[in-house]
C-alpha cells in the first residue's frame, strides 16, 4: 500500500525537530555529505552570480550556520570549503591564470586563506548570536535586530580581515564578476595603504550587506509569528515595489549615464525606509532586497556610474537603519496593541463594577422598598390602633384622674408616628412617585428640611424638562438622595442662608445625561475636616451609576457638582 505524501506543514515540522538543538539531527554520513553537496552547489552557485560588495553567498552561509545546530557545522564547513575550491578553479580557468599549488594558486597559504578560513571566520558572528540567544525563532525585536547587525559586522570583519591578508600575501587586488577576475591592480609598496583600505571597505561592507539581505529573510521564513501578515506585505511590494525597480531599470538601460541617475538611485533606497514605516521589519527586509537586486543588475549589465564602495556604505546604513527602525515601528505597534487591549480589558472590567454597583444599588433601593412596606404595614397599623384605643379609653381614664398620662401617650404615639414617617420617607420617598423628580424636590421633604431650618432653597431646572420621564427609577432615585443628602449637609453644617439647587437633564450620543449641581454661601471647606459620611454616600452613590462627583469651594461656600448618565431607553421600574 502506498504511503501518503505528509503535508507541508508536517513535513516543515519534521525538518524543524530534526535541525533544532536537541533535536535527533540528520542521520548518518548520508545525510550530512547531502547537506555539503547542498551547501556547496548553493554557496557556488551564489558566488558565481555574486561579486565582491554584494556578497549573498556570504549571507547564507551565516544563515545556514545561524539555523542548524553545530552538530551539523562540520558539513557546512565542507561544502563551503568545497565551493570555495571548486569556484577558485572557475574563476582561474575563465581568467586564464594559474599557480604552483594546485595549479591554480601560488602556494598553500594562499589556498588556506581564499578556501579554507572563511567558514570558520563567518561563524564568529554566529557563535556570538548564540551565546546572546539569538536565533531565528526569537522574537524580532530591536534588541534582537541590533545584535543581529553585531553579530553580522564581527563575521564581516573577520572576512575582512583574512581577505586583506590574501591580498596582501599575493600582491594583487580584484573582484570577481561572472567567474570572471576584473578589475585587477599590482600591489604597488608605496601606495599600498589607500589601495587597501578601499579594498578592506568594499569586503567588510560587501559581506555585512550580504548577511543583512539573507539572514533577516530565514528569521522571517521560519518563526510563524513573523509569517502572520506576509501575504500584504508581498501584495505591497508587487503593487509599489516592483513597479518602482522596474521602471528605474528601464529608464537607465533606455538613458545610460545620465545625470540624475545617482540622485534616483539613492531616492530608490529612501523606499526601504518608506516600506519599513509601512510593514516594519519585513517591509525593510523585502525593500532592501529589491534595491539590492538593481544594483547587482546595473553592476553586471555594466550601467553603473557609481563608484561601488559609495553604493555599497549607502545600501549598508541605509538597509542597517531601516531594519532597526523598522523593529521599532514593530515594537511601538505591539506596545500600542498591548495599550489598546489593556484599555479595552479595564473598559470592560470598568463596566462590569459598574453593573455590579448598579445592580448592588438596585438591590439596596429594593430592600429599602420592603422595609418602608414592613414598616407601614406593621409599625403603622400597630400605632394606629394603639391611638385608636387610647382615644377611646381618654374620657375613662380622665375622669379616674389620669387625663395627663392619656395626653402624654397620645403625644408619644403621634411623636412615634412622626419618626416612622421620617424614616419611610428616607427609605422610600413617596413625593418622589407622586410628584415626579424636580416637584419633590421643590415641594417635598427636601424644602421642609431646609425651610425648618432658615435656609433659602432656589431650585432650577434647566434643559428638556420632557427627558425626566425617561430617566429609570434607579437615577431618578440616586438625584432625589444625592440632593436630598446634599441640602441635608448644607443645613447641618454650612451655616448657610441660602442654598441654589439647579438640574439640567440632555441627551446625546444616545445616552441621558443628569447634570446636577448644589452651591450654598455657607462657611466652605474647614481646613482639617475631612470628608463625611454624607459626602462618602453621594461619591458611592453617583460613582457606581458611572458618574463623576466634584466638590469645591468657590469663595464663600460650597459647590457640588455630579453627573448621571443612563443608555436612551424606556424606564425601568423597581420589581
Amino acid at each position: 500500500m502506498n504511503r501518503p505524501v505528509p503535508p507541508l506543514a508536517a513535513t516543515m515540522r519534521a525538518f524543524r525537530a530534526r535541525t533544532q538543538p536537541g533535536g535527533v539531527g540528520l542521520p548518518g554520513w548520508g545525510a550530512g555529505l547531502g547537506l555539503a553537496l547542498l551547501t556547496a552547489g548553493l554557496y557556488l552557485g551564489l558566488g558565481l552570480v555574486g561579486f565582491l560588495h554584494w556578497a549573498v553567498n556570504t549571507g547564507a552561509l551565516f544563515s545556514a550556520l545561524w539555523l542548524l545546530p553545530r552538530r551539523h557545522w562540520p558539513w557546512l564547513f565542507a561544502g563551503t570549503v568545497l565551493a570555495r575550491s571548486l569556484g577558485g578553479v572557475i574563476v582561474h580557468t575563465t581568467s586564464g591564470m594559474s599557480g604552483a599549488f594546485f595549479g591554480y594558486w601560488s602556494g598553500p597559504l594562499q589556498y588556506l586563506l581564499g578556501n579554507v578560513l572563511e567558514p570558520f571566520l563567518v561563524a564568529s558572528g554566529v557563535l556570538l548570536l548564540q551565546r546572546w540567544r539569538v536565533t531565528p525563532q526569537t522574537a524580532a525585536s530591536l534588541q534582537q535586530i541590533s545584535r543581529l547587525h553585531l553579530g553580522a559586522l564581527v563575521s564581516a570583519l573577520a572576512v575582512m580581515a583574512k581577505d586583506l591578508l590574501y591580498v596582501w600575501n599575493d600582491g594583487w587586488m580584484g573582484d570577481i564578476r561572472a567567474a570572471r577576475i576584473v578589475d585587477v591592480a599590482p600591489l604597488a609598496v608605496d601606495g599600498a595603504l589607500p589601495h587597501l583600505a578601499v579594498f578592506g571597505i568594499k569586503s567588510v561592507l560587501g559581506n555585512f550587506v550580504g548577511i543583512l539581505l539573507v539572514a533577516p529573510l530565514l528569521a522571517w521564513g521560519v518563526r510563524p509569528a513573523h509569517r502572520e501578515g506576509s501575504a500584504t506585505i508581498l501584495r505591497g511590494g508587487l503593487r509599489y515595489l516592483l513597479p518602482l525597480v522596474g521602471g528605474y531599470l528601464l529608464w537607465v538601460l533606455s538613458t545610460p549615464g545620465a545625470e540624475l541617475v545617482e540622485v534616483v538611485r539613492r531616492l530608490l533606497l529612501v523606499s526601504v525606509v518608506v516600506f519599513a514605516v509601512w510593514h516594519g521589519w519585513r517591509g525593510a527586509v523585502l525593500a532592501l532586497l529589491a534595491v539590492s537586486l538593481v544594483g547587482v543588475l546595473e553592476e553586471h549589465l555594466q550601467t553603473a556610474t557609481a563608484q561601488p564602495v559609495r553604493m555599497q556604505l549607502f545600501t549598508a546604513l541605509t538597509g542597517a537603519t531601516a531594519l532597526l527602525f523598522g523593529a521599532t515601528v514593530d515594537g511601538l505597534r505591539a506596545q500600542a496593541g498591548q495599550l489598546q487591549q489593556a484599555k479595552e480589558e479595564s473598559e470592560r472590567l470598568a463596566q462590569e463594577l459598574n453593573a455590579a454597583a448598579r445592580r448592588n444599588l438596585l438591590t439596596e433601593e429594593r430592600e429599602r422598598r420592603r422595609l418602608a412596606g414592613e414598616l407601614h404595614d406593621e409599625f403603622g397599623q400597630t400605632l394606629t390602633a394603639l391611638q385608636t384605643r387610647l382615644m377611646l379609653v381618654a374620657p375613662q381614664m380622665t375622669q379616674g384622674g389620669q387625663g395627663v398620662a392619656v395626653e402624654s401617650l397620645l403625644e408619644l404615639t403621634r411623636a412615634m408616628r412622626a419618626n416612622i414617617s421620617g424614616v419611610l420617607e428616607s427609605l422610600r420617598p413617596s413625593a418622589l412617585e407622586q410628584l415626579g423628580l424636580f416637584r419633590a424636590i421643590d415641594q417635598g421633604q427636601v424644602r421642609r428640611l431646609a425651610d425648618d431650618a432658615g435656609v433659602e432653597l432656589e431650585t432650577v431646572l434647566e434643559g428638556d424638562a420632557r427627558l425626566l420621564p425617561l430617566l429609570d427609577d434607579t437615577l431618578r432615585i440616586a438625584a432625589y438622595r444625592l440632593v436630598q443628602e446634599g441640602v441635608t449637609n448644607v443645613v447641618r453644617h454650612a451655616r448657610a442662608t441660602h442654598c441654589r439647587v439647579r438640574l439640567r437633564v440632555s441627551q446625546r450620543a444616545g445616552m441621558l445625561w443628569m447634570f446636577i449641581e448644589i452651591r450654598d454661601d455657607g462657611v466652605g471647606v474647614r481646613v482639617g475636616r475631612g470628608p463625611g459620611r454624607g459626602l462618602a454616600n453621594m461619591r458611592d452613590r453617583v460613582l457606581a451609576l458611572g458618574g463623576r462627583l466634584h466638590v469645591g469651594s468657590h469663595g464663600e461656600g460650597l459647590r457640588l457638582h455630579a453627573l448621571l448618565r443612563q443608555p436612551l431607553e424606556p424606564p425601568r421600574p423597581l420589581a
